[in-house]
């Protein structure tokens, strides 16, 4: 379970946040990964690209000792959290377009939270599928929702509720015919105010 005190573990602003609503829907979101995460079946080698200070990961880690997690993150600084809060998840610095420092095949790459963020995001696409995993996990804001739900709190207001570091946005559809240029979609569902997939390469 994703206590308070497992909030409160992190320097992130979103999680650093004490609003409860905000809190139930991060909550919320996790599970809804953790159990796609499941779904995606039997797992030895997971990395996760764009793995910030570990949230994700790092609760897994603690959940699935058998399990061997990576992480990749741009953020050097996030990596130092990473590395002192979840010594189980081998921490590398680098980006999503260039992931040559990586050992694949991986059974299940994740990547949340990243692909809105990125210039070019078929290329980073790309290089996810390029680990070889069996299955990828993937999540990005849900719009217009993700922006409304800004607006609501009085966030962004002059850019409509747009997070100046959102580069690209998707519907569920949107999201769902952005991943089929390049993968099978086995699951498609919503976790306010997400959207996440669980994917695998064409035609395994």
């Amino acid at each position: 379970m994703l206590t308070d005190a497992y909030f409160d573990r992190f320097e992130t602003p979103k999680y650093r946040s004490q609003n409860p609503l905000q809190r139930h829907l991060i909550r919320r979101f996790a599970r809804a990964i953790h159990a796609m995460f499941v779904a995606a079946g039997p797992a030895k080698r997971v990395v996760e690209i764009g793995v910030g200070e570990g949230f994700l990961s790092g609760y897994l880690s603690e959940q699935l000792p058998d399990i061997e997690f990576t992480g990749v993150d741009a953020d050097e600084p996030s990596l130092r959290g990473l590395r002192a809060k979840f010594p189980r998840v081998k921490a590398h610095h680098g980006l999503i377009e260039d992931l040559s420092m990586l050992s694949p095949p991986y059974d299940v790459v994740m990547c949340c939270e990243v692909l809105e963020h990125v210039q070019d995001p078929r290329r980073a696409l790309e290089s996810l599928a390029s680990l070889g995993a069996k299955r990828l996990v993937l999540s990005v804001p849900h719009e217009p929702f993700f922006m409304l739900s800004n607006l609501a709190r009085g966030k962004n207001v002059a850019r409509l509720g747009n997070d100046p570091e959102h580069l690209h946005h998707w519907s569920k559809r949107a999201f769902k015919s952005f991943l089929e240029e390049r993968l099978d979609v086995l699951q498609l569902e919503t976790s306010y105010p997400w959207i996440l997939a669980l994917a695998a390469p064409k035609g395994s």
